[in-house]
């Protein structure tokens, strides 16, 4: 990969993405919408020369988009591998980049116009799965009601309007604050984005501190998955059931755990790559585990979150998890108590809590569990690990027996 100018007699040329692409008859030429004077071109740095001034502050400019391109480039190469051809290629970088749009939001460096740039690169790239873009699509949606018909300039992002939107979301949608936290985690990345599109953006936003706080999430008992393993349901229940137990038996995310598949097995180890993190899982395939994917073939079909998140609260109901707990939430300073029944707290990310607590209860290393799970950082991992009241019991007595 290289980038050339289209012309080194004119007085000012369109820089020019060219790549080499196995099977192609002529190297791919890409029109990077950027011009420079070739006296400003450094054909050994292979980017605009580094200068003082005006000229030199343009010329970083231009690097960062040129560097953009050639991170996209590497991106959209590994997605397609030996697959890739000229125009998938050509398809990507227009979808990615929009060179045309990147020209005029120049002109008008507002939150809106930025952020329709940044939403058009996450779906272009295919770096980030569709669950996370929507989360940023619904940030953003309650970022231009905040607006209130009004366009917010990147450069007036000061204290005030983040402040302001903090409140708006509160008082708005009532979030608490661990939703309340995700969803400015989002903002901030989007706000890191552009400044690394050479946009003025203010450091306010690094000054806005929100503190999450440790949630009420249950995870079940060994003798709660062997009630749920004995119910007796109808097929549709039944197959939600068998989903949530391997997901039980593996540790994984729903969006995991939900589509294993044969060619992942190596030796006694299912070797899967989270869809999320692109990290590696080693999952043992112990017999429960193996028993109920061979019982579907390997085929447990397609299921939404939401759907399953109801019938595996249906089907713990049945199965009598029925005990009252408190669920306790913050808002800003307000406490908000709600008693609830245990299987209204059950969900599909439970299964991975399971597997987890139960995992470090039976004395299984930290370094094993993250291993099998995916998990890279301890500190996530400590967020998983639940106390059952039963081992405490436990355990207290053992110190005096």
């Amino acid at each position: 990969m290289a980038f050339r100018l289209k012309s080194y007699s004119a007085k000012k040329t369109v820089i020019r993405l060219e790549v080499y692409i196995k099977g192609e008859k002529s190297r791919f030429k890409y029109n990077t919408g950027r011009t420079i004077e070739p006296r400003y071109w450094s054909n050994k740095l292979n980017r605009c020369k580094s200068l003082k001034g005006d000229v030199g502050k343009r010329n970083r400019e231009v690097n960062v988009i040129l560097n953009e391109y050639e991170t996209a480039l590497q991106r959209i190469k590994d997605l397609y591998g030996g697959a890739l051809t000229a125009d998938k290629l050509k398809k990507s970088l227009d979808s990615y980049f929009k060179v045309n749009e990147v020209e005029v939001i120049k002109e008008v460096e507002t939150v809106d116009n930025y952020f329709r740039l940044y939403h058009e690169e996450l779906k272009g790239l295919g770096s980030v799965e569709h669950k996370s873009i929507k989360h940023y699509e619904r940030v953003f949606n309650k970022f231009k009601e905040f607006e209130n018909g009004k366009k917010v300039y990147l450069k007036n992002l000061k204290d005030n309007v983040y402040v302001g939107f903090i409140v708006f979301l509160r008082d708005k949608y009532g979030l608490n604050d661990n939703t309340l936290y995700r969803n400015f985690g989002y903002f901030k990345t989007f706000l890191n984005w552009c400044i690394k599109k050479g946009v003025e953006v203010p450091n306010d936003f690094k000054n806005i501190k929100l503190s999450p706080f440790d949630t009420d999430d249950i995870s079940l008992t060994t003798q709660d998955i062997d009630t749920l393993a004995g119910l007796e349901l109808e097929p549709r229940l039944e197959r939600h059931r068998d989903l949530f137990l391997i997901g039980c038996y593996s540790g994984q995310r729903f969006s995991d755990y939900s589509v294993f598949e044969k060619a992942d097995i190596q030796g006694d180890l299912i070797i899967k790559r989270a869809e999320k993190t692109e990290t590696h899982s080693f999952i043992p395939l112990h017999p429960k585990l193996k028993a109920l994917l061979d019982k579907y073939n390997w085929e447990l079909g397609k299921i939404s979150s939401q759907k399953f998140n109801q019938n595996i609260q249906k089907i713990c109901k049945l199965a009598g998890f029925t005990e009252e707990i408190k669920n306790t939430s913050y808002i800003g300073s307000k406490k908000v108590v709600e008693i609830k029944q245990r299987w209204q707290m059950v969900a599909s990310h439970t299964a991975r809590r399971t597997f987890i607590t139960i995992a470090a209860e039976k004395m299984m290393p930290d370094h094993i569990i993250m291993s099998i799970t995916g998990i890279r950082d301890p500190k996530t991992l400590k967020k998983y690990k639940k106390v059952n009241k039963d081992s405490i019991m436990e355990s207290a007595f053992n110190v005096f027996d």
